[in-house]
């Protein structure tokens, strides 16, 4: 059942284009995220909302339970766990006895406790809670994972499941689309000039079994750079220079910090050239510089992050099928 349809949906602010371009079929059950700014998100949902209307395009909307959780709403600080979810109890009419769902929410060490003695991690998961109670057709969030510990996501990620148990679509947008594989299915990316662009994110084959008696016959090269080209000229970037490279709409970016350079190259011509520079294949998508990694991160059995120096809130997916090859290149 679509849940929502935009339709070149254009939106302006100010006597300013922020959103244009939009094409998005918001099915029931899905699990959506977008890459884009804040002032983009906050736009976004109100459109989603209902609040205010397109300047041009179409939404048509199967539902009128959408729910976007706002961070600047706030929590009410001086009211106890218990006593804050119990007032939305109240409210929405739930029925089920709150208890019953503690530990999905991983807040029985807190239940007791003033909402302005949370920590993040655990404020967070309140917000949650309060979702499920209010039990949204369509869930909005962004960046619910942005300054939470490694324990807070693996929580967060754990009471997410059981939201989405109770049938609860949600979308979540953020400016990292590393944060946005951790929560979501499909993943899409926002330009302002192309519009809504899905990324490759297609599910990875187990990799075949290899004859153990062939090897890769690694040559090395003295001087390798990656080329972009821009507008009128061509930019090249040394593999040190390099943190990963994010295929986008089948098209190769090169990362460098927080800005992305396209190159002509498709996603295995780089790993082929660049595995004798210590890069590496972690994801269909992905295609990590090794000496930028700084930590692996299991949020649960089957999922894994790579984490990067100077910069911990870009997460790199790891694929299971990966991990084992990973560790006997780099020894651990």
């Amino acid at each position: 059942m679509k849940l929502v349809t935009l339709e070149n949906v254009m939106k302006q602010q100010n006597n300013r284009t922020v959103l244009k371009g939009i094409d998005l079929v918001i099915e029931e059950h899905s699990q959506i995220g977008i890459k884009m700014s804040r002032e983009e998100s906050e736009l976004f949902f109100e459109l989603l909302s209902g609040k205010i209307t397109p300047s041009s395009g179409h939404i048509q909307r199967e539902t009128d339970s959408v729910l976007a959780d706002i961070r600047e709403d706030g929590l009410y600080e001086s009211l106890t766990v218990q006593g804050y979810l119990n007032f939305f109890k109240k409210v929405s009419g739930f029925e089920a006895s709150l208890e019953e769902f503690i530990a999905s929410f991983s807040l029985s060490d807190v239940w007791q406790t003033k909402i302005k003695r949370l920590t993040i991690d655990q404020q967070r998961r309140v917000r949650l809670f309060r979702v499920f109670i209010l039990s949204p057709k369509l869930l909005l969030i962004e960046s619910p994972l942005t300054n939470l510990t490694n324990e807070g996501i693996e929580l967060y990620l754990k009471a997410l499941a059981h939201l989405r148990s109770a049938n609860i679509t949600t979308l979540f947008t953020s400016h990292y689309t590393e944060e946005l594989l951790l929560l979501s299915e499909e993943i899409y990316r926002y330009h302002p000039q192309a519009g809504l662009e899905k990324t490759d994110l297609a599910v990875e084959a187990e990799p075949e079994t290899a004859d153990k008696d062939e090897t890769k016959e690694m040559q090395p090269r003295n001087v390798y750079k990656v080329s972009s080209k821009m507008a009128d000229k061509t930019i090249f970037f040394s593999p040190d220079e390099i943190d990963f490279i994010e295929s986008i709409n089948s098209v190769s970016n090169i990362r460098i910090g927080d800005e992305y350079f396209p190159t002509d190259l498709t996603m295995n011509e780089l790993e082929e050239k660049l595995a004798t520079f210590g890069f590496f294949r972690c994801h269909r998508s992905y295609l990590i510089n090794l000496q930028r990694v700084s930590e692996l991160v299991s949020y649960s059995k089957n999922s894994y992050t790579l984490l990067l120096k100077g910069n911990p809130k870009v997460k790199l997916p790891l694929s299971r099928s990966r991990l084992e090859e990973m560790k006997e290149l780099i020894g651990f």
